[in-house]
């Protein structure tokens, strides 16, 4: 089964966000957005009706800062829920130009590899 390695959840969730399995969701009817990244609930990170988007505004600035664990997860989300990378790109990216190739895929760097 496919899972967003632990030391990436702990990390994650410590800055209040986190990438949930979600194959359950109205936004996973289709079958191809069984990973979301939100705000973790009981944070207080990332606050109002809003804060899921406040999330991915966080994760997508901190991965154009370098943060290789921001950039993890978008990688992740990219190979394992294209809706869901495509949606925060298109929310947070002027152009649009990282679904083409901002964030190339390295299985290895994400701990999924071997």
């Amino acid at each position: 089964m496919t899972e967003w390695p632990i030391d990436h959840q702990q990390q994650a969730q410590a800055e209040g966000w986190d990438i949930f399995e979600a194959s359950g969701s109205q936004l996973n009817e289709n079958g191809d957005r069984s990973f979301q990244l939100q705000a973790c609930d009981d944070g207080e990170q990332f606050q109002g009706d809003m804060r899921d988007m406040k999330a991915w505004e966080h994760v997508y600035a901190q991965a154009h800062a370098g943060s290789q664990l921001h950039e993890q997860a978008l990688n992740f989300l990219k190979e394992h829920s294209e809706p869901e990378f495509e949606a925060i790109i298109s929310e947070n990216s002027p152009d649009g130009r990282e679904l083409n190739d901002e964030f190339p895929v390295d299985a290895d760097m994400m701990g999924l590899g071997q």
